[in-house]
């Protein structure tokens, strides 16, 4: 083969493969005007806030997994990308990201996910804290071409999981680019899914791949679903966004459903933890991304829209609320 054929290749690979050494991307920055790393608001404590920049891959960041065996911070992007971070603490804070590497989303046939299709939105992970390294499993939910799937780490697709039924009715079948933004992996009650908004004249709701559905009511009156966290006691976390046009703050709630609820009630009660308002010298943008870290601390990330002016924030906190 002729040398410069090598050369266009090389190039054509480039931007699929990994990234060859881990390379710091976290710059510091204020998420609050009047609030610094280690102050409480409400029920939270913030522990760190990052802007990630550096690598074209960091940008669209719209779900997050801790992979306790591998001490990694999985991320997915709208662009069909897995990156593996790995956080640097200093005291018990968030000091730097480094980023070990990224990889495309594939299809069945191997190649990398095109179009819509890469339209990833919600990550949860299998086997990521049961001592074995190297077994790890990712379960994606998907945008427009609206599906779950299971994946490896390096995006290699591995099977479609089953939607819940209530997602195959007339009427609630997604049709757009406002749904399937959440999955999460509850330890009794199986995969759970919600909408981003509910169809229209319908109250949001939360589905299981086991039949459950609960209804919901978010804290904000045009408020989104945009990410999920099962707890290991069974409490569910929900991450809501709300966020109207370019005039309007953006609003960040954080609540929680409790295990003993979602066991008793379909229409579970919500808990407010937090809620940041850019209007009130909150600097958080469209955060769409939440996941456990350890204990009470968590990660959670922005979605820059691969716009120029917006940042892919990561905040660490701990919800110190009871």
């Amino acid at each position: 083969m002729p040398p410069f054929q090598h050369l266009a290749i090389l190039l054509m690979l480039l931007p699929w493969m990994p990234t060859p050494a881990a390379t710091p991307v976290g710059k510091p920055i204020r998420i609050a005007e009047d609030i610094d790393t280690g102050d409480r608001f409400m029920g939270i404590q913030l522990l760190g806030s990052l802007s990630l920049q550096g690598d074209p891959a960091l940008a669209e960041l719209s779900g997050l997994a801790w992979d306790e065996d591998e001490q990694t911070l999985l991320a997915i992007s709208d662009q069909g990308r897995i990156l593996h971070l790995a956080p640097v603490f200093q005291t018990g804070r968030l000091g730097q990201v480094n980023l070990l590497a990224w990889y495309p989303l594939k299809d069945n046939h191997g190649k990398p996910l095109r179009g819509s299709w890469r339209d990833a939105e919600g990550l949860t992970l299998e086997n990521s804290n049961n001592g074995i390294q190297g077994d790890s499993r990712l379960i994606i939910s998907f945008e427009r071409h609206h599906r779950i799937e299971r994946y490896l780490p390096d995006g290699t697709w591995q099977e479609p999981i089953a939607l819940p039924h209530i997602l195959n009715q007339p009427g609630f079948q997604p049709k757009n680019n406002r749904s399937l933004e959440a999955v999460t992996r509850h330890p009794q009650l199986g995969i759970i899914t919600g909408p981003e908004y509910p169809p229209e004249g319908e109250s949001h709701y939360l589905a299981s791949v086991t039949g459950h559905v609960w209804r919901f009511h978010p804290k904000e009156a045009d408020g989104a679903l945009v990410d999920l966290e099962a707890l290991p006691n069974g409490d569910l976390l929900l991450l809501e966004r709300a966020y109207t046009s370019l005039f309007a703050p953006w609003v960040i709630s954080l609540t929680r459903i409790r295990a003993a609820d979602l066991a008793a009630s379909n229409t579970p009660p919500t808990e407010l933890i937090v809620r940041l308002d850019s209007s009130k010298g909150w600097l958080v943008q469209n955060m769409e991304g939440l996941t456990r870290h350890q204990g009470k601390r968590f990660f959670m990330v922005s979605d820059d829209g691969n716009k120029p002016w917006a940042q892919t924030q990561l905040v660490y906190f701990s919800i110190v609320a009871e």
